[in-house]
């Protein structure tokens, strides 16, 4: 175990960060070494200052991971003299510029505040009428809108890390583009990813607004600052130019978004940017034993990116009592599927001795290559697992259905849930959809209400009448309920809707949804359930309905026992006791489309890096020498970062041996 005097000295330096005075701090924290207390720390301290917890912001990345900071840093609000900290925004830079925009009146061309439209909504709304109106193919009209998210993400045509797409977009297809978007966005009151920081950037750069003024905003904290793309960096600099205080935290080793337009320069050249600026580093690593640390710290050195922030990180299991060294397992195999059954194996004997299964990571460079054998080993030994492609409630139609009534219920200005509302039943297709959009842009109709007021005489024929007065008999349902009804009060309407909708057999994963689910939990929390980004947070909403209920938290269920089976992106954030990484072959990692650009090779040096140190007690390496990829069996090369992983590659056996999950569970036992 970690000693208190261990975690003093580290606290330390957490602490001296977050107390920092001066008007710009950059925290560099490497994998488990504490950046998230630090930045709970930093929010507390302020408020001991009095700050008005309204004129402090800390925003993250991704809308998981922001949540995630918020319920961190809101758990402190029952403790005594921070009770107004529930009250400090915490969000994504996105939803940051919303409100700005918001307080400056900006929105006036939504009808009401624009939602941005998550990746379901993207695919399945945006583009599926894009491609509709301009015949164009779901490949090519994502290459589209992607082009214009990668303008509005940096400003340029062709930035830095866009990879354009072969035949490149023509004039004509951005004016397509540019002529569907904005009625549609306008029409259904949304946004797309990218495009709100841009109109607050420029009406910054036009001395237009004044964001700092508006929120009465004085101090403002990043985390996950490495990610930032260049519009974000602006926008966060225009904020401070303004005369807000930043605290920004992150690491430039853990930089792996560039197909998000990301760069590590951000972070590295905060202190040139600002050169007053307070700098602190935290190296002390309270998640990866040394073994593991010292695979990363090799990996990332033989590939350090460009202007590489020097770092010396220790892992305090090193001197922990006991001191736990950890496993780092090593593995070369003929084929893929001795690969899989080896991994398989090893995964039902870390069970067999008492691992949660949740407590084991898998983690894939590429889904389509190597997932397949894995599940089969898998379901061959018994062994229960997530697939990363498996398809969540909210995934499916029924999921989208449920969460789209809920979200009107709570929010019955979320136009973009009504368009839902109006594609989700069975027999609708996009044709009747936008037979609807044409109606209300040639009545001069406002969307939302033409789901509830009557409809213009001789507006709506054909196709779009008879569409929209099936959407029209959901919402008249639906409005009659309220956030505040339990699921026992809605559940037999709820199954009735999604009977009308489809069927009694998607009707049962409803069923099988709120049977796991207090019937007092109210429809406001199904909703916040149903649309968390993850299990883990699901759990947080779960848990704290029970509270409120007066149920406790020892009889919740459990999340699902499943071994989880991630992208090395996906598996960003999180951790585990045991994470395999199988599949270090040329071919597949860094692949083919990384190999004739060095930045993507240092960056998939970087990816995984950050998958190593996902690990706690143990971790996996391994390749195959042969590759069954679209059905065709290939000789493999060994990729060339495994001469880079503080030790020698041998032969795979059936699995982790007996004496390894001994020691590895003792390990776990000792963390």
């Amino acid at each position: 175990m970690i000693t208190p005097a261990q975690i003093a000295a580290a606290e330390a330096v957490q602490h001296a960060a977050a107390h920092d005075p001066s008007h710009h701090v950059r925290l560099i924290a490497g994998p488990g070494t504490g950046k998230s207390s630090a930045i709970e720390a930093r929010v507390r301290w302020l408020l001991t200052q009095n700050i008005p917890a309204n004129a402090i912001c800390a925003v993250s990345f991704t809308r998981a991971s922001a949540t995630d900071l918020r319920l961190r840093i809101h758990q402190y609000a029952t403790q005594p003299g921070f009770s107004t900290i529930a009250q400090v925004p915490v969000s994504t830079l996105h939803s940051l510029a919303l409100r700005v925009l918001r307080s400056a009146g900006q929105l006036v061309a939504y009808p009401v505040d624009p939602l941005v439209l998550d990746n379901w909504e993207l695919e399945n709304i945006f583009d599926e009428e894009f491609g509709y109106v301009h015949g164009t193919g779901k490949k090519r009209r994502r290459q589209i809108r992607l082009e214009h998210e990668a303008f509005w993400s940096t400003g340029a045509w062709a930035p830095a890390n866009y990879l354009p797409p072969d035949p490149p977009i023509t004039p004509a297809e951005r004016t397509s583009f540019d002529g569907f978007h904005r009625p549609r966005t306008q029409t259904y009151a949304c946004v797309l990813p990218g495009e709100i920081i841009r109109l607050c950037v420029e009406r910054m750069r036009a001395g237009a607004l004044d964001a700092v003024g508006l929120l009465g905003l004085q101090h403002l904290i990043v985390d996950e600052f490495q990610d930032l793309n260049p519009l974000d960096l602006e926008f966060v600099d225009r904020l401070v130019q303004q005369g807000a205080k930043v605290f920004v935290a992150g690491d430039d080793d853990q930089s792996v978004y560039s197909f998000r337009f990301a760069s590590p320069s951000g972070i590295q050249n905060f202190h040139v940017t600002y050169p007053a600026a307070a700098q602190y580093q935290l190296n002390a690593c309270f998640r990866c034993t040394p073994s593991l640390l010292a695979a990363s710290a090799a990996l990332i050195a033989s590939h350090p990116g460009q202007n590489r922030i020097p770092k010396t990180h220790t892992s305090l299991y090193t001197a922990s009592a006991p001191p736990v060294q950890g496993t780092v397992c090593r593995w070369r195999f003929t084929t893929a599927a001795n690969e899989a059954k080896a991994i398989a194996a090893s995964c039902k004997a870390l069970i067999d001795a008492q691992m949660n299964p949740r407590d084991i990571l898998i983690l894939l460079s590429n889904q389509k290559d190597l997932s397949e054998p894995l599940m089969t080993e898998l379901q061959a030994v018994s062994v229960a697992a997530e697939h990363p492609r498996e398809d969540r409630l909210i995934d499916t139609e029924t999921g989208r259905l449920v969460l789209a009534t809920l979200r009107i219920v709570c929010n019955r200005n979320d136009y973009i849930s009504h368009r839902a509302i109006l594609y989700l039943r069975r027999g609708v297709a996009v044709t009747r959809c936008v037979s609807v959009f044409d109606a209300v842009l040639a009545s001069n109709s406002n969307f939302h209400d033409v789901f509830y007021n009557p409809l213009p005489g001789g507006a709506f024929t054909g196709q779009a009448l008879n569409t929209i007065n099936l959407a029209r008999a959901t919402c008249a349902i639906v409005s009659a309920w309220t956030p505040a009804d339990t699921i026992a009060q809605r559940s037999g309407d709820m199954d009735q809707l999604i009977q009308t909708h489809y069927d009694d057999v998607q009707a049962a994963d409803w069923q099988a949804l709120i049977a796991t689910l207090p019937p007092d939990m109210t429809l406001e929390e199904l909703r916040d359930y149903i649309w968390a980004d993850t299990d883990d947070q699901q759990n947080v909403v779960l848990e704290a309905a029970r509270v409120r209920l007066g149920l406790g938290t020892a009889e919740a269920p459990a999340i699902a026992p499943r071994v989880r089976i991630m992208t090395m992106h996906g598996a960003k954030g999180l951790s585990a006791r045991v994470v395999f990484v199988p599949g270090l072959e040329e071919q597949i990692f860094p692949g083919p489309w990384r190999q004739p650009y060095p930045g993507l090779i240092m960056e998939a040096a970087r990816l995984l890096y950050v998958s190593i140190t996902r690990a706690r007690a143990a971790c996996v390496l391994s390749y195959a020498t042969r590759r069954t990829v679209n059905g065709s069996s290939n000789s493999h090369n060994a990729s060339r970062f495994i001469l880079h992983l503080a030790g020698a590659f041998t032969a795979g056996q059936a699995g982790l041996s007996a004496a390894e999950i001994a020691q590895i569970m003792t390990d776990c036992s000792n963390l």
